[in-house]
């Protein structure tokens, strides 16, 4: 199961606030929830009034702070590319509720330490889960992966591996989560959805957390960005 992890370590550099898209090229940002106190007295001026809602109603202090810096950030990054003040951006929505522009594509994850931004002008997933050791995910994989993928299953990161994927390629399609989630094969690292081929490709960022990417097909490597201070 190894081999679906990319064998080289991410290499990860440091952002600059300046992104250059070409057609086929995607990257990926990775922010530290501790920089959220760095940022907070700065949220009133960029995210929107449903955006600012949406985080007060989070219960825990650390969700709440995990949505505010993928919204913060998302829009900074955006901002830059589209020369467009980060405030004013207007999301769309499709119809089951993922925000989107015309312009480009990108995506959001975020769980445990880490809070994750793809983006590309080609159609992109990603998401990252904190992996929880003593998860009882026996009763999750029979519902949700198929007999491909349940035999892959050697140890719990495996299942984060399966897990992350179909996620991130759902969220690529925009389809979000669907009751049938066996039927995605997630063993191949190419797979063919909506009429579409999309990369698979699955990372161990660090010995907790575990980032699956989904983007349709390109020959460009991703580039990598952290975000450590502000």
């Amino acid at each position: 199961m190894l081999s679906l992890f990319k064998n080289t370590p991410i290499e990860w550099l440091n952002y600059s606030g300046q992104l250059h898209i070409e057609d086929e090229d995607v990257h990926v940002i990775k922010i530290h929830r501790k920089i959220y106190y760095h940022v907070k007295n700065h949220l009133t001026n960029t995210l929107n009034k449903q955006e600012l809602e949406k985080k007060n109603r989070f219960l825990r202090d650390e969700d709440a702070e995990r949505f505010a810096l993928g919204k913060y950030f998302t829009r900074q990054i955006l901002s830059q590319i589209l020369k467009v003040p980060a405030g004013n951006i207007n999301f769309l929505l499709t119809a089951t509720n993922k925000p989107y522009l015309k312009e480009i594509n990108f995506n959001i994850s975020h769980s445990g330490d880490y809070i994750v931004i793809a983006v590309s002008r080609r159609e992109i997933g990603v998401d990252v889960e904190l992996i929880k050791n003593d998860f009882d995910h026996d009763d999750l994989a029979k519902a949700c992966f198929n007999p491909n993928e349940r035999r892959a299953i050697l140890k719990i990161e495996d299942f984060y591996i399966f897990w992350t994927r179909k996620e991130a390629i759902l969220k690529a399609t925009g389809e979000g989560i669907i009751d049938d989630l066996p039927q995605i094969d997630c063993v191949k690292s190419i797979v063919t959805r909506k009429g579409k081929c999309y990369s698979l490709k699955s990372y161990l960022m660090d010995e907790r957390h575990v980032l699956s990417l989904a983007h349709e097909k390109s020959s460009k490597i991703p580039y990598f960005w952290k975000i450590e201070s502000f």
